[in-house]
């Protein structure tokens, strides 16, 4: 081949290059919003691809009715107690965003409260003024919220879908196209699959945990419907330092508003000193148990998976972390280590 060739040919390769690099920028950008539907998809594979291939195999069911079964199942165990859920917290919740003065009338007690043993205010008199329209402005985003996670859920239904269906597939290409050797590449997928499946495992038992903690302390303080508030909290739990928070503390205002002021007071500082260390501690412990993840690459996974990744960011964040260090110390003893022992 001729020099000139060769070059025209070097050319073209770059600018196809650049053609198919553009065009999937293009199309990651545009896509983008299904980020978070996709990685739920991709961690319920995980979870349900050893039960989907068990009854293909053992009870000779056929494949798509396979897939039918595991999504009705799986829609039934995490849909559901999500929808009772909502629906429980929309009958107890939304009144108050009509009409917030009782929260109102609830912090000022509590802040009358503690002012008669030491001088501290939690809020100020014009915060606390200002907290009926911030209640009443909230109830717009959380109707935003709960239709994003309604259009995510259906979308990562039906990425769930293709994906059991076409597993074999899938893992195949991804194998065939992967940069590593066959060792390497199957600790990678080992590694993935592992943190999956242990930090989802480990979300599941933290909220029972901490619900079980929750109950306790709701029947001590006489809340209606402990067991249910419970579950709620344990909801709450998978968010990481402020979890349980999101529950305990607005009951405690709400038992406020309804006059009583005392155990309120009993369960704000309950849910401080006992549901929110329980929190922190079982948290840590179940992360290094079941995934053998330190504790920092943990905390530090969860708040970028957070900010980038939302919900799912819980189990893709430390993921992310953990398998930036897998692969860093794969292409070393890939591509370095070899290098040097050929070095004379």
């Amino acid at each position: 081949m001729k020099e000139s060739e060769k070059q025209d040919q070097n050319l073209r390769q770059i600018i196809f290059l650049i053609i198919v690099c553009l065009l999937f920028l293009f199309i990651a950008k545009h896509l983008l919003f299904m980020l978070s539907a996709f990685l739920g998809a991709v961690s319920l594979y995980v979870i349900l691809r050893i039960p989907h291939k068990k009854l293909q195999r053992k009870y000779k069911i056929a494949r798509s009715k396979s897939t039918v079964i595991l999504l009705l199942l799986s829609a039934i165990l995490i849909l559901l107690p999500i929808y009772l859920i909502g629906n429980f917290l929309s009958l107890k919740i939304i009144p108050y965003f009509n009409e917030p003065k009782p929260i109102v009338d609830a912090l000022h007690a509590m802040n009358a409260y503690i002012n008669q043993y030491i001088e501290f205010s939690i809020l100020s008199s014009a915060t606390l003024n200002k907290i009926g329209g911030i209640v009443q402005a909230f109830a717009p985003g959380l109707i935003n919220y709960s239709l994003n996670l309604l259009s995510n859920t259906i979308i990562m239904y039906f990425l769930l879908w293709f994906m059991l269906n076409k597993g074999f597939e899938m893992e195949r290409f991804l194998k065939v196209n992967s940069p590593f050797n066959r060792i390497n590449h199957r600790k990678v997928i080992e590694h993935i699959k592992t943190s999956i499946f242990s930090n989802g495992v480990g979300i599941l038992i933290l909220g029972l945990i901490q619900g079980i903690v929750a109950i306790i302390g709701y029947s001590i303080f006489g809340l209606e419907e402990p067991i249910l508030w419970g579950l709620i909290t344990g909801a709450a739990s998978v968010i990481p330092f402020v979890g349980t928070m999101l529950a305990w503390v607005p009951l405690s205002i709400l038992i406020m508003a309804n006059g009583h002021l005392n155990a309120g007071i009993g369960l704000f500082l309950y849910g401080l000193l006992i549901i929110g260390s329980s929190d922190n501690v079982f948290r840590f412990i179940l992360q290094k148990k079941l995934a053998s993840t330190h504790p920092i690459i943990t905390v530090l996974g969860v708040i970028i998976g957070l900010s980038y990744l939302g919900f799912w960011g819980l189990i893709f964040g430390p993921l992310i972390i953990s398998l930036s260090l897998l692969l860093a110390k794969l292409y070393k003893e890939e591509f370095i280590l070899p290098q040097k022992k050929r070095t004379p």
